[in-house]
């Protein structure tokens, strides 16, 4: 109350915070599996059951006031901070409930001839209380059909004696998914007014029913083949597919009727394809000396084809970029830098090619016409290379990883002023100094103080020039990940201790 004196509220005692968590975890799977040999040549093999999952939990806050420890823990508290807290909105006891019930049924059937033709079918019907009571919605069918063909095993490959094995690979089926934040059903939620006299309960609309929302469906095809050579001593394989995802859910913005300007929705859908594959070799094999290698490499691009509610421009120049239709799932965009002006201050070009200090950075509009694409902020290309060594006890294992084709935002590092307490990066050396400097770096001017002060799009230049096309860099690496050196004790040496095997080992 400003109109009356100070008072302590505190005089003894402290505060005793209180946070418990409860998780109570119930799952209960039943399956059944029937195997039949027809005859030699066809085998039947069927397997199914059901699951079901139980989960509540629940969260309790407390915060005791005037707890005096040193006297048995008696607590003394004044009405005084009970209610001053109240009119703070802090809250002294909080109890927060969720609830999680998920059932699924599956069935998978598998039939083989001769070992050389591998068919199988697979069915799921899986239902959440996260998308609300509509049977329509809760509960989504799924399936995967897969084959197999072991050309190996065929007559016309029995006089290929280099090849040890030969299979051809191909699956193609339908599978759901649920964020875990994403909800169907009405969400209310309780809380107190804050008023200076009275105070009561009330309750408020977090999220309205939505009853159109559905799984994220994904579509995927794919094909593979196996292939090993000289007794195993090369084996590798390779993988394409294609993949259709749609109804992912996302922050939709709907007119506002019912009072919910934004919304989970199902919004988007997305394509992308890629391949993998995979190298093992047995490089050297003697007495005492072997040298393995294991290299893999895995690359996938993918494109929006379907965007409900774009993102900001302010989202599109984040550190971890946007969803934008007709680009990747991540996508990174820049401002246009067009150089400095003659006193030194960062320009950009707009959406007309003309240069400006400041962007309306909450448009979602012709977002592709004011910014600038750089690339993906997630790796298409991802894969590594592994070698192991053996001699005799000692081995050695190298494991590099790598990653290429992304692009990444330098840390924001350039500022219209600067104190004494701030980190300054090196590239201020080659700075704006004086008339003409334009002409020879990007590097802007440090701002007189009050200039900054009076300016404001002058100051928004700075910060949009840390999300320029000159603060973007290539992400592509290659990284000694692992180094392993071990070495196992002859068993003459430690069998007089009653062990059977003993390793040391140094890692970085």
């Amino acid at each position: 109350n400003p109109g009356l004196n100070p008072q302590v509220v505190l005089p003894v005692g402290g505060f005793k915070f209180l946070d418990d968590s409860e998780l109570l975890n119930l799952f209960t799977r039943i399956s059944a599996e029937w195997s039949k040999d027809i005859t030699e040549s066809h085998k039947i093999n069927v397997f199914g059951g059901g699951e079901l999952r139980y989960t509540d939990r629940s969260s309790t806050s407390s915060t005791g006031l005037g707890v005096v420890y040193e006297s048995g823990g008696v607590v003394i508290t004044d009405p005084n901070i009970v209610e001053f807290f109240n009119l703070q909105n802090i809250p002294i006891f909080s109890l927060e409930e969720l609830s999680d019930r998920f059932l699924g049924f599956f069935l998978n059937a598998g039939y083989s001839y001769k070992s050389k033709y591998i068919i199988n079918l697979t069915g799921r019907y899986d239902g959440s209380n996260q998308l609300g009571e509509s049977d329509q919605a809760r509960f989504l069918p799924t399936w995967n059909v897969s084959g197999a063909w072991n050309m190996d095993q065929e007559a016309f490959m029995s006089n290929v004696n280099f090849m040890d094995y030969l299979k051809l690979r191909a699956t193609y089926g339908l599978s759901g998914n649920l964020p875990p934040e994403s909800s169907a059903l009405l969400n209310l939620l309780a809380d107190v007014t804050v008023r200076p006299t009275d105070i009561e309960p009330y309750l408020y609309i977090q999220d309205l029913t939505n009853t159109e929302l559905t799984w994220e469906k994904l579509k995927e095809f794919n094909v593979g083949i196996d292939i090993g050579f000289l007794n195993s001593r090369i084996n590798t394989s390779f993988d394409y597919y294609k993949r259709q995802s749609f109804d992912l859910i996302g922050v939709v913005q709907t007119s506002g009727i019912g009072g919910q300007g934004l919304k989970l929705g199902n919004f988007a859908d997305m394509e992308s394809d890629g391949y993998e594959f995979n190298l093992n070799t047995v490089n050297i094999q003697t007495k005492g000396f072997t040298w393995t290698t294991n290299f893999n490499l895995s690359y996938t691009t993918d494109r929006i084809t379907k965007l409900d509610f774009g993102p900001r421009l302010v989202d599109a120049i984040s550190q971890n970029g946007a969803a934008v239709l007709g680009g990747p799932r991540r996508g990174l965009f820049s401002t246009n830098f067009a150089g400095l002006n003659q006193v030194g201050i960062p320009q950009f070009f707009d959406e007309n090619g003309e240069k400006v200090f400041n962007l309306d950075l909450q448009s979602r509009e012709n977002l592709q016409n004011k910014l600038e694409y750089e690339g993906p902020t997630e790796p298409r290309g991802v894969g590594g290379f592994n070698n192991t060594f053996s001699y005799k006890g000692f081995r050695l294992n190298v494991f590099l990883t790598y990653k290429f084709d992304y692009k990444i935002r330098l840390n924001d590092a350039f500022f219209p002023v600067y104190t004494d307490f701030d980190a300054l990066p090196g590239d201020l050396v080659d700075r704006w100094a004086v008339p003409g400097d334009e002409e020879r770096t990007n590097i802007p001017v440090i701002l007189d103080a009050g200039v900054a002060q009076v300016s404001g799009d002058i100051v928004n230049a700075y910060n949009l020039y840390n999300k320029s096309t000159v603060r973007v860099a290539n992400g592509d690496y290659i990284r000694l990940r692992a180094v392993q050196l071990s070495y196992q004790f002859p068993s003459k040496w430690i069998s007089r201790l009653k062990l059977r095997n003993a390793f040391l080992t140094l890692e970085g």
